[in-house]
């Protein structure tokens, strides 16, 4: 594990990596916040990871929809197999949409929110229209409805969360045969790669205390610079001393040089 963590380290920049691992641990906070143990996290962990790199999508913003469906999954009447299935449907929906990763991302962070205040209107709706097309096709196809009835129905805040669980859950099939036929991007591959690496740096962090390790570390260079800081002025002297030696010792040695130079031209 050592030998691995070196590897990872060599690859890439110490700001990767920190990143990495500050991600993974929010990512695992955010499911934290949707279970009851640490069974059911690592199930939801392994589900939404999964749903991710299978539709190429950002992780973190895969398991804000999860977590979405999750929180109201009593008022909803749904398992956590259930969310994660919705959330894959939901994934699906915006990888064929054909917008870049950064619009996915933000069709994902959109529907969420939607999901949270719990109906999806407003601006919510039209960005979700804007980014992810196939999403608002797969809704009004799960309702029997058009896009332009569909967009009454938003109107009218008549798409709250258990209609939207509803009309994923009969769309669900028809996205799955059009997501059978995507053809994947450099784009969404390099997605993929970024959640690989996230989850790799994550586990080695968290399974041997690397994270932590390295997060007081940071932590205490963080301290040294504030005590330098504060002692800007004494600092600063201390800095102009040693300038000053050290051009002392540049001028004599260059003197010396230049005599020795002398000597050997005169001899």
């Amino acid at each position: 594990a050592k030998a691995a963590t070196a590897t990872i380290a060599a690859g890439f920049g110490l700001a990767q990596i920190v990143q990495a691992s500050d991600a993974w641990t929010s990512y695992q906070n955010r499911l934290r916040l949707v279970t009851n143990s640490q069974q059911e996290l690592a199930g939801s962990s392994q589900d939404v990871y999964r749903i991710a790199q299978n539709t190429s999508q950002q992780l973190d913003s895969t398991a804000a929809v999860y977590q979405r469906f999750a929180q109201n999954a009593d008022k909803l009447n749904i398992t956590q197999k259930e969310a994660a299935t919705l959330t894959d449907t939901v994934s699906k929906a915006i990888a064929i949409s054909g917008g870049t990763a950064m619009s996915a991302e933000a069709a994902l962070v959109q529907f969420g929110q939607a999901l949270a205040s719990g109906v999806l209107r407003g601006e919510e709706f039209n960005s979700v229209s804007e980014q992810a097309p196939a999403l608002l096709m797969a809704v009004a196809d799960g309702l029997g409805v058009n896009i332009g009835q569909l967009r009454a129905m938003a109107n009218e805040g008549q798409l709250t969360a258990d209609v939207l669980v509803e009309a994923l859950g009969n769309a669900s099939a028809s996205v799955d045969e059009q997501f059978a036929t995507r053809v994947k991007t450099i784009a969404q591959a390099g997605t993929e790669i970024d959640n690989a690496f996230t989850r790799v740096v994550g586990t080695f962090s968290s399974g041997q205390g690397a994270g932590v390790a390295l997060a007081e570390a940071l932590s205490g260079l963080a301290s040294v610079l504030d005590s330098l800081a504060d002692n800007a002025d004494v600092l600063g002297v201390a800095l102009d001393i040693a300038l000053s030696l050290a051009a002392g010792k540049a001028i004599v040695a260059l003197t010396g040089l230049a005599v020795e130079t002398l000597r050997t031209i005169i001899v």
